[in-house]
């Protein structure tokens, strides 16, 4: 192009993609050394994978693309160096000699695995979805079951004779967190439900608690009854009006939208509570951001609030999974600060979610200085309590928590707790994982002083800085730019959790399972639960290095 000469490839390449503007090298590469022909896998004569391009200066080194040079002369095409590779590898794991990197660790525990099986997830899903992925037992129904029943035996005898040992064997709700979830969430539903604890439902128990919610009775009592999940078809005891819910609905919304307000319950109890703050909030309001609603909006904070019920704002309504970010998106672009909240944390989290609200209008029950609290380092204990009852996503495993106490009581009034970050990417530098002040209190400069502290740690730490990421839901970030943070991205995509309709869960909690053929949308849908999007995250970092 300019006849210029280069004796490092680094200066050619920076030269090309400034100078003449090329950005897509291994293009321009194959046009004008090869001839505009991209070579391909010579493993075989049909093989189009392609070669790893290594640079102008070395361009295809590999005849083969990753692995496929096995296909052409290797050991591993003969069937009986096969099943001697495998023996040796079989023995050496079963005497101890070969371990894999993922020996007891599960998605709860660590989070490459929790990666890789979402990548996973999401792949088969991809694959089941598009058809380009067939499972056998579909089309071969005979063999399948063939296979399940020898499957089957096989595990029978391997939990005899005790090769396999269930992961809950010898574990107590008192020493595991998964049993005492469970535990506790069985527990919950039998103490509100006494009479499904010994047997499923009949159709006449299901009868009696839509009945007891004095706003519906059933339009047909004949038909037949399958699960909780089930929809029937209800009459409104005011109006007559038809209406599909099932139990669950009845029981949480037992509300007819032909008669009463279309607000929920919970919306009209969060904007009772703010215009108990302010006078002029205002319901439902569709002219800011139309045609989309603010729940509650209080014009003179420039303030809003969604409420999310669960079954109205799950994939079971709403399939555009950017809903909730793009609402966010449009309150910042006018000048409204929108906070969200979900129907079960505001059941659950009542006082956390007021104590955040009257932050956001300024009206606070107590007000300190930071100046006036000492900087403490908080116990394992102290932080967990801590967490608990004034984060809303409540504590977090942390290396190291800094607390601002007040000096007569030594209550802890604000935190921040640090940690190793989940992405390799920022290996180098420490996470916060929690950071919160009390419920109720507004502190004076306590991000930034708990944000000096935090750095001089991971200075003695040899880190390179700080980062943490902060829900678009629930703020912009203010304080921790105002704290000296910078902004330094957002994520490709919403969170998202995991409803049935009356609870949140995880979003690792229900997922393909590939052994039974299952994408995640069918494990979901056996577990009659939907998706409920939220909003991204924002990126935010201090550098020090």
């Amino acid at each position: 192009m300019c006849s210029s000469d280069f004796g490092q490839e680094s200066k050619f390449f920076d030269h090309i993609t400034k100078i003449h503007n090329i950005s897509d090298h291994e293009s321009h590469y194959v046009d004008i050394v090869l001839a505009g022909i991209k070579p391909t896998c010579a493993c075989m004569h049909d093989c189009a994978s392609p070669l790893k391009w290594y640079g102008w200066k070395k361009g295809y080194p590999s005849k083969y693309s990753r692995g496929h040079n096995a296909r052409v002369d290797s050991v591993y095409l003969q069937p009986e160096r096969q099943r001697e590779f495998a023996n040796k590898r079989a023995k050496g794991y079963s005497s101890g000699k070969y371990t894999t990197w993922n020996t007891g660790l599960t998605a709860e525990s660590d989070e490459r695995v929790a990666r890789q099986s979402l990548a996973i997830s999401n792949s088969l899903r991809k694959g089941y979805e598009s058809g380009s992925i067939i499972d056998w037992r579909t089309s071969d129904p005979e063999k399948a079951a063939n296979a399940a029943e020898k499957m089957s035996a096989t595990k029978r005898g391997m939990y005899s004779s005790g090769a396999i040992i269930p992961w809950n064997k010898g574990r107590t709700k008192f020493d595991d967190k998964r049993l005492a979830a469970s535990s506790a969430s069985i527990k919950k539903n039998y103490v509100l439900h006494p009479e499904s604890s010994a047997k499923r439902l009949t159709l006449d128990e299901a009868k009696r608690r839509i009945e007891e919610t004095q706003k519906f009775k059933l339009a047909d009592d004949s038909i037949s009854y399958k699960n909780k999940y089930q929809k029937f078809e209800l009459i409104c005891l005011k109006c007559g009006d038809h209406q599909f819910k099932n139990i669950m609905m009845a029981e949480n919304s037992p509300i007819c939208f032909a008669c009463a307000p279309k607000e929920s319950k919970g919306q009209l109890e969060v904007f009772d509570f703010v215009k108990s703050l302010v006078p002029d909030a205002t319901l439902s309001d569709r002219t800011l951001i139309a045609p989309k609603e603010l729940d509650v909006y209080v014009p003179t904070r420039k303030f809003a609030i969604e409420y999310n019920g669960l079954y109205w704002h799950s994939s079971a309504v709403i399939s555009d999974h950017k809903y909730h970010d793009a609402k966010s998106k449009a309150c910042e672009a006018a000048g409204i600060s929108l906070f969200s909240i979900y129907e079960d944390e505001w059941q659950e989290s009542r006082k956390i979610i007021e104590s955040m609200i009257r932050h956001r209008l300024g009206l606070p029950l107590f007000v300190t200085d930071a100046r006036k609290l000492d900087l403490v380092m908080l116990t394992k204990k102290e932080s967990t309590l801590f967490f608990d009852e004034n984060h809303l996503e409540g504590s977090t495993p942390s290396t190291v928590t800094f607390g601002l106490k007040d000096k007569t009581s030594g209550t802890v009034l604000a935190a921040m707790s640090l940690r190793r970050p989940f992405h390799r990417k920022y290996i180098d530098k420490l996470e916060v994982g929690r950071c919160c002040t009390a419920a109720g209190h507004s502190v004076r400069g306590w991000l930034g002083k708990l944000t000096t502290a935090a750095v001089k740690y991971a200075v003695d730490a040899n880190k390179s800085g700080l980062m943490t990421y902060v829900d678009s839901r629930v703020g912009s970030g203010t304080g921790y730019r105002l704290a000296g943070w910078t902004q330094s991205g957002t994520t490709s995509a919403p969170r998202f959790w995991w409803t049935d309709f009356k609870n949140r869960f995880n979003r690792f909690k229900y997922r393909a399972d590939a052994s039974k053929g299952l994408t995640q949308s069918d494990v979901a849908k056996a577990a009659g639960v939907s998706m409920i999007w939220g909003c991204g995250n924002r990126l935010y970092t201090i550098e020090m290095k």
